[in-house]
């Protein structure tokens, strides 16, 4: 279980002061309301992705892939399927990882201050939260256009507490769609988290069963309430 785990952690392990960085004579504050307009429209979200993390602990990246759901608020699904299977599912207060077969689950707080939410919040905040919001915790500078459709936005922690850990998170966003199709976090000890999303579905009914692990009842759920 603790080698899932720490697959779980790569995976899971972006601002209102108006301080935003232009660039290329765009106005970054007209782009981002832009994208949080498109943004709001998306209720549910369901796409493929494939995940690599980087480590100085480990000579070759940590590569997966699988499917990811999301509905509005807070509800995110992600069900890896290589190299093994997994389910890790968000519901705002709490995250749950299951690896199906298996006769453990586990289930960690998302309170404020724990580390695990610290570990995933700037993964989390893309899909739950708006980039005027995260301004206030982010200084966001806009890198410019990619592949004529990719905007790209770099966001560096403002807190010093938050620097320990985390370098910067960098986002590539959809012109059209304001859907975010990569994603990559950078610690401050130089590893690596990326995420590439594809085959985007938007706004497909989904309920809030359709993204809970369906746990049987002769499985064991460790709490790791934790610190």
């Amino acid at each position: 279980m603790k080698g899932k785990r720490i697959l779980v952690f790569a995976a899971i392990a972006l601002l209102s002061t108006g301080q935003f960085s232009p660039a290329g004579g765009q106005d970054v504050k007209e782009l981002i309301q832009d994208i949080d307009e498109k943004q709001r429209k998306i209720q549910t979200l369901t796409a493929t992705f494939s995940q690599k993390k980087e480590t100085t602990l480990l000579k070759d990246p940590l590569v997966s892939s699988g499917v990811m759901k999301f509905k509005r608020p807070n509800l995110i699904h992600f069900t890896y399927l290589k190299p093994k299977p997994m389910e890790v599912a968000l519901d705002g207060k709490s995250i749950w990882i299951y690896p199906p077969g298996t006769t453990q689950a586990e289930k960690y707080s998302l309170a404020p201050g724990k580390r695990m939410t610290q570990a995933i919040e700037p993964l989390i905040s893309i899909f739950q939260t708006s980039l005027a919001q995260l301004a206030g915790r982010y200084a966001i500078a806009y890198e410019g256009l990619e592949a004529d459709s990719l905007q790209r936005f770099r966001l560096q922690p403002r807190e010093e507490k938050v620097r320990k850990f985390l370098s910067a998170v960098d986002l590539w966003i959809d012109k059209t769609s304001g859907a975010i199709l990569k994603f990559r976090m950078i610690e401050a000890n130089g590893d690596r988290l990326s995420l590439d999303f594809s085959n985007l579905q938007f706004n497909l009914p989904l309920t809030d069963d359709d993204l809970t692990i369906k746990i049987p009842p002769s499985v064991k759920v460790l709490d790791q309430g934790g610190p």
